[in-house]
């Protein structure tokens, strides 16, 4: 569509339509018939495709009309649900929310048969060892384990295994130590809760290597153990002890 250039009586100044000027005596742009119809004609075309009535004195229903074309177009362009998850037509659009059903559709729970993705346990569900459904990380995982090698030392389980410790200690054994408690020996690491049982041998070959389990000195038995070897009364003798607590 264009002004009708190749009609000379059509009267266009500068190409274009041009209003009659009685004073210089320029007479007025003349629009062809077959020009005018045809404008009009693509107009109404318009405005009946988008279904609606032409009416002459509503000057913007081509504007509205074009709207609703451009919205008709997209919504016939958007893909469905059905075509977002098959994934297989290469045409349409998606809106964001078929773009996360469509990511949805694929991405699935990881389970020991299906490859798919897990949230990160909290430390409060990898301590209740209840969920099946989320990941533990190796920092989760270590939380709470401890282990500490030598002479004397430790190992610590993690919380969510019951927070077990058992310890050794590579110290002694006496007779008449702490008067007559025996030699004083502190655990590496305090039980922050409980002894469950406390075992000592000593070194060479004397006999009656004993623990004595009696509080000494305001020092708890979570906190130290008292071995007594009645063959010593006046020195003492190198001794293993291994407490089990937590």
């Amino acid at each position: 569509m264009d002004y009708p250039k190749s009609v000379p009586s059509a009267g266009l100044v500068n190409g274009t339509f041009a209003d009659e000027n009685p004073l210089t005596g320029v007479p007025g742009s003349l629009i062809p018939a077959s020009w005018g119809n045809g404008v009009t004609q693509e107009i109404l075309g318009v405005i009946n495709s988008a279904g609606s009535v032409a009416d002459e004195s509503d000057n913007g229903q081509l504007n509205a009309a074009i709207n609703t074309l451009i919205t008709k177009k997209q919504n016939e362009n958007l893909a469905s649900q059905e075509e977002a998850e098959s994934g297989v037509n290469a045409t349409k659009s998606m809106t964001p929310l078929r773009v996360f059903q469509a990511i949805a559709k694929k991405v699935l729970q990881a389970t020991e048969s299906i490859v798919g993705t897990a949230k990160i346990s909290s430390q409060t569900e990898v301590n209740a060892g209840v969920s099946d459904t989320s990941i533990v990380t190796p920092k989760k995982l270590r939380l709470g384990f401890m282990f500490r090698p030598g002479a004397s030392g430790y190992i610590v389980l993690p919380s969510w295994m019951g927070g077990l410790i058992i310890q050794w200690i590579t110290g002694s054994a006496s007779q008449a130590g702490n008067s007559n408690y025996g030699d004083l020996n502190l655990w590496p690491l305090a039980f922050p809760n409980a002894l469950f049982l406390a075992v000592a041998t000593h070194e060479g070959t004397a006999s009656g290597t004993f623990l004595t389990w009696t509080n000494n000195l305001s020092v708890s038995r979570l906190v130290g153990i008292n071995v007594r070897c009645p063959d010593w009364p006046a020195n003492s003798i190198a001794a293993r002890v291994i407490g089990i607590g937590y």
